[in-house]
Order: C-alpha cells, then sequence, then structure tokens
C-alpha cells in the first residue's frame, strides 16, 4: 500500500527530502526561540506552478499540513512546519520571467532574492522600491507573503504598494490569476490585496507582477546624534515634513532610521574591531541617532534635500558625524545582527508599530518598561512611519528558566503600550507563530472572525500553514 512519501516521489522525485539530516535546516527561520523550532516531515522543492498545484492536490487529498517558504529570513515562525507538516521551499521557482521597460514591471517568481532582482533592474534605471532591508537573504516571494517594509517605506510604501500581479495556488490546487499589468481593475472582486501579508495561509504564490520605479542617480545620507531622546523624535517630524518647522514643506526623505545611543555605540564598536568604522564619533552622552537619506535626479537638487535635511536635524539639537553614505548605511544594517551576536538565542526581535506623531511617546514609555523588567532593550528601526524595532535582551543574572515569563510580561506590556497608542503589534515582520497568541488582544473579535471565515473560505481544510497568523 503505498504512502503519501510515495506519491510525492512520483510526482517530484528529484526534488524531494525526506532524511532527517536534508530536512534540518528547514526547522527554522531567523527567530531566536528555539522552543519554535520543529523538523518538517518532508521538504519539496518545486520548480514551477504545476508542480505546487500537483503538491496541493495530493496534501488536500491526504490533509497534509503544507507551510509555503520562501528564505527562511523570516523573523516571526512563519516559515516552520506544523506537526506533521510538509514544507514547500519555493527557493528553486527563482526565475525572472520578464522585465518589462515601457510598462515599468516585472514577472518574476517567488523564489527570486531581492538583491539580485535589484541587480537585474539597475543596468535599466530602476528598482523596486518595497524591498526590506534583509535584502541581500530574502526573497520576493516571501516579501509579498508577508507584506515587508523596509528603510525607504516611508518614502515608497511597503510590499503592498507595489504588486501589481499575483498567481496563487490554493490549498485544493487551483490556480488563481489575480491582477497584472494594469494600474486600474475594477473588475469583480478584488482579491489580490488579500494573499499580500497572508503570511501562506490563503494560498501559495507562484508568480508576482510588481510595479517599477525610476532610480535615482543621486542618494545622500546624514547621520546625526543627539544628547536626549525628546529632540530626536522632535526631528523626525520635521523630516516628515520634509524640513525644519517654519519651512514650506519639501521633499520627504527615502529613509528616516532611528538607533538608541548605546545600541548604536555597541555596533560602531563592533564594526570597528572588524577593520574600521565611525565610532569614535558617536559620543558616549548621544541619547539617539538619527539616519536620514535624500534623493534625486541631480547633485544640485540633492544638496538642497540635505540643506533642508541638516536644519531640521541641528534645529532640533543634533549634532551632524561624518561618514561615506555606505558607512552610515552599514552602521544601521550591523544593529540587529550586534543584538543577535549580544545576545545569542536570548532576545527576542520586536516590530510593533505606532501613528508616525506617536513615535516620541512609544520610546520613551518603552524604556521606562524595560527600567521595570530590568532588561536592556535594543530600540532602533523606522522613525519615518512609526515602526520601531524594540528588542529585549536577557541580563547575566537572570536564568534561562526566568527568561520566558519575564520576555512574556514585557511583549505583553509592549503590545498594549503600541495598542494605547493606536498602534499594533506587527509592522513588518508579521505574526507567524511567535505572536499568534497575542493577536486575540489586537484585534476585535468581530474582525478576527471576519478573518477567520476569509482563510476557511480558501482553506476549509485548515491545510496551508496552520498554526500561523490567526488563532
Amino acid at each position: 500500500m503505498s504512502t503519501w512519501k510515495d506519491e510525492l516521489k512520483e510526482i517530484l522525485p528529484d526534488r524531494l527530502l525526506t532524511e532527517p539530516a536534508d530536512c534540518e535546516r528547514y526547522q527554522r527561520d531567523m527567530v531566536a526561540d528555539r522552543t519554535l523550532h520543529r523538523l518538517p516531515e518532508a521538504v519539496v522543492l518545486p520548480q514551477s506552478t504545476e508542480e505546487v498545484r500537483n503538491l496541493m492536490r495530493l496534501a488536500s487529498r491526504h490533509r497534509l499540513p503544507v507551510t509555503p517558504r520562501g528564505g527562511g529570513s523570516g523573523l516571526s515562525g512563519g516559515a516552520i512546519a506544523a506537526p506533521g507538516g510538509i514544507v514547500c521551499s519555493l527557493e528553486r521557482m527563482d526565475r525572472v520571467l520578464e522585465v518589462d521597460e515601457e510598462n515599468l514591471m516585472a514577472r518574476l517568481q517567488p523564489g527570486v532574492i531581492t538583491r539580485e532582482l535589484d541587480r537585474r533592474l539597475e543596468p535599466l534605471g530602476l528598482f523596486f522600491a518595497g524591498y526590506p532591508m534583509s535584502e541581500e537573504i530574502c526573497t520576493i516571494g516571501g516579501n509579498v507573503a508577508t507584506n515587508a517594509g523596509g528603510g525607504r517605506a516611508v518614502k515608497y510604501g511597503v510590499t503592498a504598494a507595489h504588486v501589481l500581479g499575483l498567481n496563487v495556488v490554493t490549498a485544493s490546487g487551483e490556480l488563481l490569476e489575480l491582477g497584472g499589468k494594469r494600474l486600474k481593475d475594477v473588475t469583480g472582486l478584488n482579491l489580490l490585496p488579500l494573499f499580500v501579508g497572508s503570511e501562506g495561509t490563503l494560498g501559495i504564490i507562484t508568480e508576482i507582477t510588481l510595479r517599477l520605479t525610476p532610480r535615482p542617480s543621486h542618494r545622500g545620507v546624514l547621520l546625526a546624534s543627539f544628547p536626549a531622546v525628546d529632540l530626536a523624535t522632535a526631528a523626525v517630524g520635521a523630516l516628515r515634513r520634509g524640513g525644519a518647522v517654519g519651512e514650506a514643506a519639501g521633499e520627504v526623505p527615502s529613509a528616516i532610521e532611528y538607533i538608541d545611543g548605546a545600541t548604536a555605540r555597541g555596533a560602531a564598536a563592533e564594526l570597528w574591531r572588524q577593520g574600521g568604522g565611525i565610532v569614535t564619533a558617536i559620543a558616549s552622552p548621544a541619547e539617539a541617532i538619527l539616519l536620514v537619506e535624500a534623493e534625486a535626479q541631480s547633485e544640485g537638487e540633492l544638496a538642497g534635500h540635505l540643506e533642508r535635511y541638516s536644519r531640521a536635524l541641528t534645529t532640533n539639537g543634533g549634532k551632524l558625524l561624518r561618514g561615506s553614505d555606505a558607512e552610515l548605511w552599514k552602521l544601521r544594517k550591523a544593529v540587529p545582527w550586534w543584538v543577535k551576536r549580544q545576545s545569542g538565542q536570548w532576545h527576542s526581535v520586536e516590530d510593533v508599530v505606532v501613528p508616525p506623531a506617536e513615535v516620541g511617546a512609544l520610546v520613551r514609555r518603552a524604556r521606562t518598561l524595560a527600567a521595570k523588567a530590568q532588561l536592556p532593550v535594543a530600540i532602533f528601526g523606522h522613525a519615518g512611519d512609526g515602526n520601531f524595532h524594540i528588542n529585549p535582551m536577557k541580563p547575566p543574572q537572570i536564568s534561562e528558566e526566568e527568561w520566558e515569563p519575564i520576555l512574556a510580561r514585557f511583549l505583553t506590556d509592549l503590545y498594549q503600550l503600541a495598542r494605547s497608542l493606536g498602534g499594533t503589534i506587527s509592522g513588518e515582520h508579521g505574526i507567524g507563530r511567535k505572536r499568534r497568541r497575542y493577536v486575540a488582544d489586537a484585534i476585535p473579535a468581530s474582525t478576527l472572525a471576519a478573518m477567520q471565515a476569509v482563510r476557511l473560505a480558501f482553506d476549509p481544510e485548515g491545510i496551508l500553514n496552520p498554526g500561523v497568523l490567526l488563532p
């Protein structure tokens, strides 16, 4: 009598992993919490939409849980298999199918690495403006599945703003063709937005049509230190208007990034040890750092933007720090890796989001929560759109057994803080398995019931990424 694994071997003979040693790397994503890790029963590596359809027809017959997976770079545990489940890794569906320069659009498979798409577009003077800051390792399909954001979302928006079309395979193996190369479409119900950010719970994305954006020919970066958090967050408000208070509104920066002073010093010191950096420029009294990026199509235009942003920083007490554009961005990108190396698995990467005008209150009150819990906390993130990474770390004096309940209390308080300010528990990393227990507190019951009904309509057997996103 044949088993489902025998059937899988028939439909994907060369792209099926069943040995534990081969499946081991698929048991985790980038979440530090090892309690979320789980070895899948099998891993399939399809190369076409038809192969994904065959997989889902088999899974539907046997009621097998299937978890779609991109680059495994997620920070919510959303690409980890359910008990007894299969991982459908889309890493081999990695072709850019078309770059349509005339329509400013691209069609591609979900396994394309974000940086590889950028390399393909750069000689054409185009780029995908919705990319996140992990572009070297994340895939476009993963970006769409989590509606990922990044440093330039303050100007360009998150991934959803750039998705024009999707091909999606449902739990029963049907193919949905949504949107396409159209900027307007009111023909029937617009199902496309349902799948962006659905974390693989409604269907498996097998083809994506993206809007492309003309690439700025000039970029410049400013870095400023502030002696007080309130001064830095006041500067953010001015920057979001395009210049200092009292000036006419100007071009919005393409990035406004925040790093707390202690975290910036730690990351800079590590960069220095690795072979150079700006560590000497970040004085110990600095309580906050802002990185601001300007974009333009000419040197003169860029100089004008940088002058306006400089005034917004300095009139709010900021001190401009020197460094090349690449060096300054390198500091910002080094921060999450510094946190990871500082604390190993004993930290939690959070990404609460509040209305942009509330970033000052969020940072102040998060620091109070950290002091109350007696936890070191790294605070950094996308100040321009209100999305902050507030990352608690286990101090040496707390045992591993004590850490989990202390962390749970801190996260409960942090999420409540975000909601009290008009925000919510995740702005770009998603819910996954990591935050699922908190969703019922973050979403009204009637709204949650409507979401469950939508999920049930697309997946009545509950086989697509069960245990993720919704309670």
